[in-house]
């Protein structure tokens, strides 16, 4: 998004981590060069915005130093509350007259001042038979996308594309899946926001992010146990690894039901919304996908078949360079950061 190749990396700041993906592009195709996390203080992030700057550089600086990281270009991305997805239907145009009449779309969405708010847009495929054709418009405030990318240039690095997690999610659907037929929903449950991307055909037809992810576990674990955050993470973390107690075991219950409960309300607003055929299918992913039991949880709740997305499913490694274990370890939770490895200067989101 915001225009912006390879030397680039995906550098994914979320709310618990600060992921880094690089990949290499050869003529066998890709191949992972550097991989890595760093883990953020609780507070540093919340809601997405940047609350504890120092404690977010400190983070971004150990990981590039932990990976020994060269190259300066970066692509970052952003998400939450504060961004506005929107698919409009427009007469057909050439791209000036489009670009002209973007800003007065906008002005009917969203309050703030239009020299106030980063945008782009895409036109998707297809045009229908009264001769309109639809775009995909995507707007933040600058002041959010201006602190990420003042946290980026303070290490050193340079941030050419500033992307959304849910187009990252499905440019690294697009490079690792060929199978876009019919559609499905790619769902990334991460820390404090969980993205939901529906594809038709490998097009995006229906984008949101849902406030909620694996802090609310830490929440509600930290005020029924009377625990901090440190000691509600190390109980998730162990989820499924040995026995827990019955109190724990109803909070990850709850944790599963109310969080599979709140992505099937958004799949039936959109099947309801949409003149569409119902989602069958979800990809799921995200650092907090990997409790126990909550794939077969969606799966119970939605009636869509879920699968567990691999972001390397198509991206070769060498194993003296990266332990299997590891990467089958931390796959779930670098959606966004391939997605975002594998764009290039100038592509739209």
């Amino acid at each position: 998004m915001f225009f912006g190749k390879r030397e680039i990396a995906g550098l994914d700041i979320g709310s618990s981590a600060i992921k880094l993906v690089e990949i290499r592009e050869t003529r066998q195709g890709y191949q992972l060069k550097n991989v890595g996390e760093s883990l953020l203080q609780p507070d540093a992030i919340v809601d997405k915005v940047i609350r504890d700057q120092d404690a977010v550089i400190d983070a971004l600086s150990l990981l590039i130093d932990n990976l020994r990281f060269k190259t300066r270009n970066v692509v970052i991305s952003i998400s939450g509350n504060s961004v506005i997805i929107k698919k409009v239907s427009l007469p057909v145009m050439n791209d000036d007259e489009l670009r002209e009449a973007i800003p007065w779309e906008l002005k009917q969405f969203i309050p703030q001042n239009i020299e106030d708010i980063n945008y782009d847009f895409q036109v998707l495929p297809g045009e229908d038979s009264e001769g309109t054709m639809e775009v995909l418009i995507a707007a933040a405030k600058k002041d959010l996308t201006n602190g990420y990318i003042q946290i980026v240039n303070e290490v050193g690095l340079n941030p050419v594309v500033v992307d959304i997690d849910l187009f990252a999610l499905e440019n690294m659907y697009e490079a690792n899946y060929s199978e876009t037929n019919g559609i499905l929903a790619l769902v990334n449950i991460g820390a404090a926001i969980t993205n939901i991307n529906i594809l038709e055909n490998g097009i995006s037809i229906f984008a949101r992010d849902l406030a909620m992810g694996g802090n609310q576990f830490n929440e509600w674990a930290q005020k029924e146990l009377g625990i901090g955050f440190d000691e509600s993470e190390v109980l998730k973390l162990s989820l499924g690894t040995k026995e827990v107690t019955a109190e724990l075991n109803r909070i990850a219950n709850d944790f599963r039901e109310s969080i599979c409960g709140e992505i099937k309300r958004t799949l039936d607003f959109f099947s309801s919304t949409f003149s569409k055929p119902k989602v069958d299918k979800i990809m799921l992913g995200g650092g907090s996908s990997k409790v126990p039991n909550l794939g077969t949880e969606l799966e119970n709740i939605t009636r869509c078949k879920v699968e567990p997305v691999n972001p390397f499913r198509n991206i070769m490694y060498s194993v003296s360079d990266f332990d299997p274990e590891y990467i089958k370890d931390i796959a779930p939770k670098m959606g966004v950061a391939v997605g975002l490895a594998l764009r290039k200067i100038g592509d739209k989101f």
